[in-house]
């Protein structure tokens, strides 16, 4: 039973005419006929009773007409429901990102997304790059905005920054812009929790300066860990970018190692983005891509041994 066969059929029992069934379905009269005939003969049924030169339905066709509609009716719901995603009226795209990104990035990128596409719905998920990968890997996120590449993903390049050393603005360092490793070595330490980059981050520039570091802080998500530094407790390595808007924060930057993360747009390789997580996914690369002539402003490539990382 083929979908136009229920079509011209609940045309004709519609309208009680083959001939002005015809005319509305655009086909020509005998064609449709020859079409119900065949429909009844793969049924095994009579749909149609012949009085005269006029048609009405038999009993096989009342049975069948309410499931013929229904059929319709869903068919018709689902072109429409495509066609509006296609459109972009509507559709849902959950995104993941690090948490530095999602506060000082995303808030106005998603209120300009929303201003154009408002019918689309968005999920949000902050958490940590290793998590991140594994909310990409199992289908719950369906774009993700990491620091390092890593894993078996797709990734466009957003942008690169520096990353800093956060210190409280009263620490004996803060007037310093720039400070060398050989500084720090004295210094308590805050670090992130496993599966963030920036605590792989720090761990490589102790190993990389041969730092023996005094850890008083394990563990913290990024505001916390602001706050912490921000009132003397220790130092951390975070992004320039954190530090907007922290009145009691200075970042130093270091004269001897350079510091930088990368950032980019991931999504798995095996899975067909939706049109509005394209969609999403394109304007998040032209928006999040203006940073990069400020992050580079930030970066003194010109520094002699410079050593580079991951990121957030």
């Amino acid at each position: 039973m083929e979908l136009r066969h229920l079509r011209y059929f609940e045309a004709v029992a519609r309208l009680g005419n083959v001939t002005r069934a015809a005319a509305a379905l655009h086909i020509a009269q005998p064609s449709l006929s020859k079409q119900i005939q065949a429909l009844e003969a793969e049924l095994g049924v009579q749909l149609f009773n012949r009085v005269g030169r006029g048609i009405e339905i038999a009993d096989a066709g009342h049975v069948l007409l309410p499931y013929a509609r229904r059929i319709l009716q869903d068919v018709a719901a689902a072109e429409a429901a495509l066609l509006a995603r296609r459109d972009l009226r509507t559709g849902r795209v959950s995104l993941g990102t690090t948490p530095t990104v999602g506060t000082h990035l995303l808030p106005d990128a998603l209120a300009a997304f929303n201003g154009i596409y408002s019918g689309i719905e968005l999920e949000l998920h902050e958490t940590g790059a290793t998590e991140l990968h594994a909310l990409l890997s199992d289908g719950t996120v369906d774009l993700a905005v990491v620091a390092g590449r890593g894993g078996d993903v797709r990734w466009i390049e957003l942008f690169t920054e520096d990353l800093v050393i956060a210190v409280a603005r009263d620490h004996r360092l803060a007037q310093h812009e720039h400070v060398s490793v050989a500084e720090l070595a004295g210094e308590n330490w805050i670090v992130f929790p496993p599966g963030y980059e920036l605590r792989t981050q720090t761990l490589w520039l102790w190993q990389a300066a041969n730092i023996a570091p005094q850890v008083v802080l394990d563990g913290g998500e990024m505001h916390t860990v602001l706050q912490l530094a921000a009132v003397g407790l220790g130092v951390a390595v975070v992004p320039q970018m954190a530090l907007q808007g922290g009145a009691n924060l200075v970042g130093l930057r270091l004269s001897d190692v350079q510091l930088r993360r990368t950032l980019g747009l991931i999504w798995h390789p095996e899975r067909a983005l939706t049109p509005a997580a394209h969609t999403l996914q394109l304007f998040l690369v032209e928006r999040l891509r203006r940073v990069t002539t400020q992050a580079a402003r930030l970066s003194d490539a010109g520094e002699s041994g410079i050593m580079e990382g991951g990121g957030d």
